[in-house]
């Protein structure tokens, strides 16, 4: 706009100029009313474009301001949604956590307290809530009488006693246990719930003069490893009761298995006893129907000097004199 308007001047002034020019020629040719009316007229329009110039030079130096924005409301986030109450399914305290929640892991109430069951030959105290141990398994008897286990299945060793006709003389021979069976059931050995045989074959022999010449005396029977009781040892034949196994006598003492009392049932066989040459043969077979997994069964063979007539025993203080104690399963079986 600016620039037409400035074009529009410029024209008029070219104009005006030559218009001059040409009044002043006028005058010159005498014309002067003409040229002097026509020259007011001139002079008008050149102040009205003056005028209009100084108004477009005003209007060209403002600054052009918007008009304000109108103020924005800012609405607030809105609400968050409650979360729905949980339901809570519980999983049950131990002795480390208290009762907590498995959906949502709320806690509440107190971790339990330890109860201790009671300690067997087999198992450590153990926690009945959370299962943790506390201790070891009871001492075997055995060991707290100051005996140990010091001969294995499948290997001869030294056996010293008394003679037959002349106690006063020893005789050494040789004692081995030749092998131990275990399984639940075959012929002549009836299956029992929960419980499986353990068969052992024990051999002595004797070749020695004062053997030869006066006999011998053996000392044999069984203990429990876990129960032994050092004023109830006998002979495998005492203290035993017919039972409904064929051959088979239940023992007088009962069994700890896991804390729990079991029945046990035996039999022994002597499968040879006869002099082949120079050596005298004695061959003693053991069967015994026990828990299944029971390990604490153990066949000695004790010089007969520590038996006493008078008392039908054992001498308890003189047992580990002279005697092989063969363990017929191992702990780890």
């Amino acid at each position: 706009m600016l620039y037409i308007f400035n074009l529009f001047c410029s024209n008029f002034f070219i104009d005006f100029c030559d218009q001059l020019h040409y009044n002043i020629s006028y005058v010159n040719l005498g014309r002067r009313k003409e040229t002097t009316d026509c020259m007011k007229t001139r002079i008008l329009s050149l102040v009205l474009v003056a005028l209009l110039l100084f108004i477009a030079g005003c209007s060209d130096n403002e600054v052009y301001e918007p008009p304000p924005e109108p103020a924005r409301t800012v609405s607030p986030p809105p609400e968050p949604e409650p979360e729905p109450e949980c339901d809570h399914f519980w999983k049950r305290p131990d002795c480390h956590n208290p009762s907590i929640c498995l959906d949502c892991g709320e806690t509440q109430g107190l971790p339990l307290e330890h109860v201790l069951a009671d300690a067997n030959y087999q198992q450590s105290p153990e926690c009945v809530n959370c299962g943790d141990i506390y201790g070891e398994p009871l001492e075997s008897n055995f060991v707290r009488h100051g005996l140990r286990v010091n001969a294995t299945a499948g290997r001869s060793y030294d056996y010293i006693t008394i003679t037959n006709l002349e106690p006063e003389l020893t005789t050494i021979g040789t004692a081995a246990l030749l092998y131990v069976d275990v399984f639940n059931t075959d012929e002549g050995y009836p299956a029992k719930a929960g419980y499986e045989y353990i068969v052992a074959r024990l051999m002595i022999t004797f070749d020695d003069e004062n053997a030869r010449n006066h006999g011998f005396q053996y000392l044999t029977g069984q203990v429990d490893y876990y129960g032994f009781d050092p004023d109830e040892i006998a002979v495998i034949y005492e203290y035993l009761r017919d039972s409904d196994i064929p051959d088979f006598k239940i023992a007088s003492r009962k069994l700890n298995f896991f804390g729990e009392d079991y029945e046990y049932y035996m039999k022994h066989t002597q499968i040879q006893n006869e002099w082949v040459g120079d050596v005298t043969y004695l061959v003693i077979e053991y069967a015994f129907l026990v828990p299944v997994g029971f390990d604490g069964l153990i066949v000695y063979v004790s010089n007969a000097a520590n038996w006493s007539e008078a008392s039908n025993r054992v001498l308890s203080d003189n047992f580990d004199n002279d005697t092989l104690f063969f363990r017929l399963r191992s702990p780890t079986s």
